[in-house]
């Protein structure tokens, strides 16, 4: 049978290490944050990168229970289910609109196209600019504008930063419509700045939504009574 392989932990001496550092000293020595980064990354991160990282966590954190992983993590919780279930309830509604464009916007960035092949790419097919537009913020994401001010504060690169305001104008100029850089586009690119793979993009929105999610759901499971149901006047009826 051939072996896992792996680069993460192990077992020596009694001792777990994490890539290479005993738990005891990241306990002793280290913050959550910057634990995070080791796992994903495989460094843990200078002062600067742990800031970033931090503020997109945060960034992430919250967005009303209007967010669909936040009404059905509470909707699942109403029902009876125990709290795991109901945070993977509302974890299983992060996909391509919600949460997702991280993953696909980091990939974008990442390229090698130029911002005037990706806009003509995108219109060509008719598609959607993952991390830009936004259903609340039509002209500017105050999130976006606070990460990428941080970002310059702390003199980390602006390589991703920049393409990602490049594409965004030249979606102007060839489309003739305004999309702000929406909060998937700025964890986008700011994971690029970071050197974390793409792949990534998706689950690092999961880790900073994941606090708000618990909240939620503890909300719902200790001050509501069961159950939620749509009410009969928000359901429009088309059929025969």
């Amino acid at each position: 049978m051939e072996k896992w392989r792996t680069k993460i932990s192990n077992h020596k001496d009694g001792k777990l290490y994490v890539r290479g550092l005993s738990l005891e000293e990241l306990i002793s020595k280290h913050t959550f944050v910057e634990v995070i980064f080791l796992l994903l990354k495989g460094n843990l991160p200078n002062e600067k990168e742990a800031k970033i990282f931090d503020a997109i966590l945060v960034a992430s954190a919250e967005h009303g229970v209007q967010a669909p992983s936040a009404f059905v993590a509470r909707t699942a919780a109403s029902t009876g289910n125990p709290f795991n279930a109901a945070l993977a309830a509302g974890i299983l509604t992060i996909g391509e609109w919600h949460g997702g464009a991280v993953e696909r916007a980091a990939e974008m960035f990442q390229s090698d196209e130029s911002p005037e092949e990706i806009v003509a790419g995108v219109l060509e097919k008719k598609g959607k600019l993952p991390g830009y537009g936004h259903k609340i913020y039509k002209e500017k994401d105050p999130r976006t504008e606070t990460i990428f001010a941080k970002a310059k504060e702390l003199g980390i690169s602006q390589k991703y930063i920049d393409k990602a305001t490049a594409i965004g104008q030249e979606f102007e100029k060839q489309s003739g419509k305004k999309l702000p850089i929406n909060i998937d586009g700025a964890v986008a690119a700011v994971i690029s700045e970071l050197g974390f793979d793409w792949r990534l993009g998706k689950a690092i929105f999961i880790l900073g939504r994941l606090p708000g999610l618990i909240a939620h759901a503890h909300e719902e499971i200790v001050n509501e009574k069961p159950y939620r149901r749509l009410e009969e006047d928000d359901v429009e009826y088309i059929g025969p």
